[in-house]
């Protein structure tokens, strides 16, 4: 999906905060919105009449906000990227979680559709290539302050062994680890690694569910599909059978 629509900044995060309110209650209203985002009313009404105007909500004066299809879609996009660049800068750069989300609020109204999803593919490759994964990860770490590498590259890399891919089997002495539908509402876990299609991967991805993520099941649906999650702070809905491609460790 591409971000057809020009928005300014500010009209982004008042798209997203449609979205995350809308994901809570029914209705979404002026002052909801005002008290998410931290401004006072006038300022969300000026902005509702700047998405209304690009075709993104649907807003009559003293009604609730509703997002069109576009504005959903528009929306999602957004929360992908927010998501994306997020989990870049901490697992990946290592910086910490509050650092890694106010830094990710500053520059990702910058971040173009094809940078994001080529960021995801960075990713999934760095955390899926036998070459890649937690090892790996912990030598560039210790990079960042231009600490010579002092190491046979060839011996090193000649070194490597495929880790293991069994997602059920126990890390690092830890708990037993299992599948993201298993888990009971307010129960945790943290993300091993993700299955199944490629398709349907890259999509939970997208949410920001990726390997190191910590995610909290919130409630389960009367039948047990869709499963509520808690993950990176924000709130979403996994059908069951995408749960099940999820291993992660109880913590």
């Amino acid at each position: 999906m591409t971000q057809a629509v020009e928005l300014t900044p500010s009209l982004e995060d008042y798209l997203e905060a449609i979205y995350q309110i809308q994901r809570r209650q029914d209705a979404v209203r002026v002052k909801d919105i005002a008290d998410h985002v931290g401004v006072k009313m006038p300022s969300v009404s000026a902005a509702m009449q700047g998405l209304k105007d690009r075709g993104l909500i649907v807003h009559e004066p003293y009604g609730a906000v509703i997002l069109t299809e576009e504005g959903r879609d528009t929306a999602e996009f957004l929360m992908r990227r927010h998501h994306t660049l997020t989990a870049f800068l901490h697992d990946i750069l290592g910086l910490g979680a509050e650092q890694a989300a106010e830094e990710g609020c500053e520059i990702e109204h910058a971040l173009s559709p094809l940078a994001l999803s080529r960021l995801l593919a960075l990713i999934d490759f760095i955390e899926r290539c036998p070459r890649g994964g937690e090892a790996w990860l912990g030598h560039l770490s210790d990079r960042w302050e231009d600490v010579p590498c002092d190491q046979d590259c060839t011996a090193c890399i000649a070194s490597i062994e495929v880790p293991d891919r069994n997602p059920f089997r126990a890390r690092r002495g830890g708990a037993q680890a299992t599948t993201l539908d298993r888990l009971e509402p307010g129960q945790r876990g943290r993300v091993l690694r993700l299955s199944g299609d490629g398709a349907i991967r890259r999509r939970i991805m997208d949410m920001g569910v990726t390997p190191g993520a910590e995610i909290e099941v919130e409630r389960l649906a009367p039948l047990g599909d869709p499963i509520e999650i808690e993950v990176r702070g924000y709130h979403l809905s996994l059908r069951k059978r995408e749960a099940a491609q999820i291993a992660v460790e109880p913590i």
